[in-house]
C-alpha cells in the first residue's frame, strides 16, 4: 500500500467546506442582530420624538442596550466543537424573546410589526430544522397570545399603538416593507446556501470517486491477490491479481476453496480457511502449489454490521519470484495450442463446407429443372441460396483462421443495398415462424436505399435485432414485427419495432453492456446487442433502443448513406409471408 500519510495528500485532504453551523453562521446571526438593533433604535428615536406617543420607548431603549451587550459577549466567545447548531438556535430563540418585548412595548397585538414573527420562524427553520421550527412556532403562538392578553388586561399593558395621521400609514408601510424585505433576504440566503451545498456535494462526490479510483488502482497493482467473499460464497470483489491466482467460480457462481480442487496444506488440517473464517470468526491459511510455483492464501473475517456471519477477505501471496514469467509462458502455450486446434478444425471444415456449397448449387439447378409447384420451387430455391451464402460466410471465417487471423475484418462497401440483406435476415429469423409465429412486415421504403456497411456484419446486426423482436413478441403475444428505413440527411435510419413487453427498466441503462440480458439462463448470453452495437459503431453508425408509446420496443440503426449506382436495379417489393 502507499506509505504516504493520507491527511497530507491533496487527494485525501479534508473538505474545505465549512460545517453547517460553524463560526461563520454565528457571525452571520450577530450581523443580523446588529441590523435589528439599529432598526429598534430608529423606532425608539421616532417614539421619543412624539410621532408614536403610545410606544414605551424606554423599554425599546433597554432592548437595544441588552441586545447590543449580548452581541458583544457573543463576539468575544468562541463556540465549542459540536455546539454550532445548538448555539445558533439558542440565539435565534433569544431574538424571538426580544422581539416579543419590542412588540409588547409598541402596543402588543395591534402593532403592524407583528409579522416579524414570520421572519424569525423562517430563520430558526433554516438554522435548526423541523424540531427547532416546531418549538419556535409554539413560542411564537404563546408570545402572540401574551400580546393579545396584554391589551385586555390593563395591568399587563405597557404601550399602545395609536399614532396620528400620517404616521400610522407610515408605520404600516414601514412594517410591510421591512417584513417583505427580510423575507426576501432569507429566501435569497437559503437559495445561495443550497447552491453552495450542491456545489460542495458535487466536489465531495468527485473527490470520493477520485479516492475510490486511487484506492482501486493501488489495490490493483498490489503484488498480492485480494478478494472479498460473501457469507453465501459469492465473490463480491477481486483485484487483478486475485483474478489470476484465485480458483475460478464454480458452476453456480460460488467461490471454491483450493482444498476442493488441489492439494493444500491447511491450518488447521483439512478445513477450508474461508469457511473457518466465516463459521468460527478465526483466521485461516492454505498453502498450495501449481507446477513449480507456491502460493499461500490467508483468510480473515471482516466486521459484520448485523448478527449474521461475516464476509471474508482472502489474500493470495506469491511465494516465488518467477511466478509471472511462468504463468505468461503457460498462457502463451495454451493460446498456441488453441490456435493449432482452431487451424486444424478450420482445415477439416473446409472440405465439408465446399461439398455443401456444391450440393446447394446442384440442388438449385435440380429444382429449376423439376418444375411443379412454383411456390414450393421458390421456397426450396431460397433455402438453397441461404445454404450457399451461409456456407460461403463460414468459408471466409475458416480461411482467415487458416492464414493466422481471428475473424474476418470489416469489408466496408460504399454502396450496400439494404433489400437483399433484409431479405436474408428475414429468411434466417422467421423461417420457423411462418405458420404460427409473429409476422414481419417490411416497408417498401428499403428498396432503393443504400448504406456504407459490411454486408455480412450488417446482416448479423439485423438478425440479432429481428431475433430479439421475435422473442419479445412470443413472450408478450404480439403479432407483428415491423422493419422500415428512411433517409435522414446524410444517414439512413433502419427501424425494427415489435409488440413485446418493452425494455425492462432495470436493464434500460445497460442494454449495450456485455452479458446484460433478461432472458432465462440458457436462452441468452447478453452478447447480441453488445456485438451489434460495437459492429455498428465500427461501421461509422449508431444504434439506439427505446420503448414505443404504443407498447413494445423500437431499435434504430443509423448508417452513412451509400453511393447511388449509375444503373439502378429494379425495385423489388417484398411481402412477408
Amino acid at each position: 500500500m502507499m506509505a504516504t500519510d493520507p491527511s497530507r495528500s491533496s487527494v485525501f485532504a479534508d473538505s474545505p467546506e465549512p460545517d453547517d453551523f460553524s463560526a461563520d453562521r454565528i457571525r452571520w446571526l450577530i450581523h443580523l442582530r446588529w441590523v435589528a438593533m439599529a432598526g429598534v433604535l430608529v423606532a425608539t428615536v421616532f417614539a421619543a420624538a412624539g410621532f408614536y406617543p403610545g410606544v414605551a420607548w424606554p423599554v425599546l431603549l433597554v432592548v437595544v442596550a441588552a441586545g447590543s451587550t449580548y452581541n458583544l459577549v457573543l463576539l468575544r466567545r468562541r463556540p465549542g466543537p459540536g455546539s454550532g447548531q445548538r448555539a445558533a438556535v439558542s440565539q435565534a430563540l433569544v431574538d424571538l424573546a426580544m422581539l416579543t418585548v419590542v412588540l409588547w412595548a409598541a402596543g402588543g397585538i395591534s402593532t403592524p410589526f407583528i409579522g416579524f414573527y414570520v421572519f424569525h420562524l423562517a430563520l430558526i427553520g433554516i438554522l435548526g430544522g423541523p424540531s427547532a421550527t416546531l418549538v419556535a412556532t409554539a413560542g411564537a403562538f404563546a408570545s402572540a397570545g401574551f400580546l393579545a392578553l396584554s391589551e385586555s388586561v390593563p395591568a399587563l399593558k405597557i404601550g399602545a399603538w395609536d399614532p396620528s395621521p400620517p404616521w400610522d400609514t407610515i408605520g404600516n408601510v414601514a412594517a410591510f416593507t421591512t417584513t417583505i424585505g427580510a423575507a426576501a433576504y432569507l429566501v435569497l440566503h437559503a437559495v445561495r446556501e443550497l447552491r453552495d451545498r450542491e456545489r460542495a456535494l458535487a466536489r465531495s462526490r468527485d473527490q470520493a470517486e477520485l479516492e475510490y479510483q486511487v484506492i482501486a488502482n493501488t489495490l490493483d497493482e498490489l503484488e498480492a491477490g485480494l478478494e472479498v467473499v460473501s457469507p453465501d460464497g459469492q465473490i463480491e470483489w477481486r483485484n487483478r491479481l486475485a483474478d489470476e491466482l484465485a480458483p475460478a467460480p464454480g458452476q453456480a457462481g460460488t467461490w471454491e476453496c483450493p482444498v476442493a480442487i488441489r492439494r493444500c496444506k491447511t491450518q488447521p488440517e483439512g478445513l477450508c480457511p474461508v469457511w473457518r473464517a466465516r463459521d468460527e470468526g478465526a483466521e485461516g491459511r492454505c498453502r498450495f502449489t501449481v507446477g513449480d510455483s507456491s502460493y499461500e492464501m490467508l483468510s480473515f473475517p471482516l466486521a459484520s454490521a448485523g448478527q449474521g456471519p461475516p464476509r471474508i477477505m482472502n489474500l493470495y501471496v506469491d511465494r516465488t519470484q518467477i511466478l509471472h514469467a511462468e504463468r505468461r509462458l503457460l498462457h502463451a502455450e495454451r493460446l498456441a495450442s488453441l490456435g493449432r486446434v482452431a487451424q486444424g478444425v478450420a482445415h477439416e471444415l473446409n472440405t465439408p463446407l465446399a461439398t455443401i456449397r456444391t450440393l446447394a448449387a446442384d440442388m438449385r439447378e435440380a429444382i429449376r429443372s423439376l418444375g411443379g409447384d412454383e411456390a414450393l420451387q421458390s421456397d426450396l430455391a431460397e433455402s438453397a441460396a441461404l445454404i450457399r451464402d451461409e456456407t460461403g460466410r463460414l468459408g471466409r471465417i475458416t480461411h482467415s483462421l487458416l492464414t493466422g487471423g481471428t475473424l474476418p475484418r470489416l469489408r466496408l462497401s460504399s454502396s450496400t443495398r439494404l433489400l437483399p440483406i433484409v431479405e436474408r435476415a428475414h429468411a434466417l429469423v422467421f423461417a420457423g415462424a411462418r405458420e404460427t409465429g409473429p409476422e414481419l412486415e417490411v416497408s417498401d421504403s428499403i428498396n432503393d436505399l443504400r448504406v456504407v456497411a459490411d454486408p455480412d456484419r450488417l446482416l448479423q446486426v439485423l438478425v440479432n435485432l429481428l431475433q430479439n423482436a421475435l422473442d419479445a413478441n412470443r413472450e408478450a403475444g404480439g403479432r407483428f414485427v415491423w422493419l422500415s428505413a428512411a433517409r435522414r440527411g446524410s444517414v439512413v435510419e433502419i427501424i425494427v419495432e415489435d409488440e413485446g413487453a418493452g425494455i425492462d427498466p432495470e436493464i434500460e441503462n445497460r442494454l449495450f453492456e456485455p452479458f446484460a440480458t433478461t432472458k432465462p439462463p440458457g436462452e441468452g448470453t447478453g452478447l447480441g446487442l453488445y456485438a451489434s452495437y460495437m459492429l455498428i459503431q465500427t461501421m461509422g453508425g449508431d444504434l439506439t433502443i427505446e420503448n414505443r408509446d404504443q407498447g413494445g420496443a423500437s431499435a434504430r440503426v443509423r448508417l452513412p448513406v451509400g453511393e447511388e449506382k449509375l444503373a439502378k436495379e429494379p425495385a423489388v417489393h417484398h411481402r412477408a409471408p
